[in-house]
């Protein structure tokens, strides 16, 4: 009984963390990747904020990226999601429409992307605060791709493929169609 009651615990504790999340999320369709792709967006982006890089990155970071790997013995780490200029991707990501009629402000309340080896995968979980005037809609969405996101260099060193960034795109547009949703 000690045992059951053991293993009830740590399931509790590891389901509401983000990265067994994603790590468990079903696999986004090629179908549902393509709607948010060409999903037209009518609305101007005036401002984005809460795009803050950690120092000490861990999963409690508000944008960051965990990269995790088997090949070589279990590697973890934690690091920023590499974008210089978060405004400018937020923009291009959503489709940004400078001449729409609706003018937003977008808050960037998370962003977690991860990256894993057998099976591999690249995963992104988004969540934004979209206004539009006073009003707040929040959106979020997870969108997780069963290819290669990172490559190991050595034992404790990854990279970022190019690919997982298209990832952390759609997730930041279905999340941000998800608040307008509201409206």
């Amino acid at each position: 009984m000690v045992r059951f009651n053991i293993f009830l615990l740590l399931f509790f504790l590891l389901a509401g963390c983000v990265t067994n999340q994603l790590h468990f999320a079903a696999y986004t369709t090629d179908a549902e990747l393509s709607a948010i792709k060409n999903k037209a967006i009518h609305s101007a982006i005036i401002s984005v904020s809460g795009d803050e890089r950690c120092t000490h990155c861990s999963e409690n970071s508000k944008v960051v990226w965990h990269a995790a790997n088997y090949n070589v013995g279990l590697y973890e780490g934690f690091a920023n999601v590499p974008v210089t200029d978060w405004s400018e991707f937020i923009k291009l990501s959503i489709g940004s429409d400078a001449d729409a009629s609706i003018k937003t402000r977008v808050e960037i309340d998370r962003v977690f992307v991860k990256t894993w080896n057998s099976p591999d995968y690249y995963a992104c979980e988004a969540r934004l605060s979209v206004y539009i005037g006073t009003a707040k809609y929040t959106g979020q969405s997870r969108v997780k791709v069963k290819m290669a996101g990172q490559e190991l260099v050595s034992q404790d060193l990854a990279y970022l493929k190019s690919e997982t960034l298209n990832a952390v795109s759609l997730a930041l547009k279905a999340a941000y169609i998800d608040a307008l949703g509201q409206h």
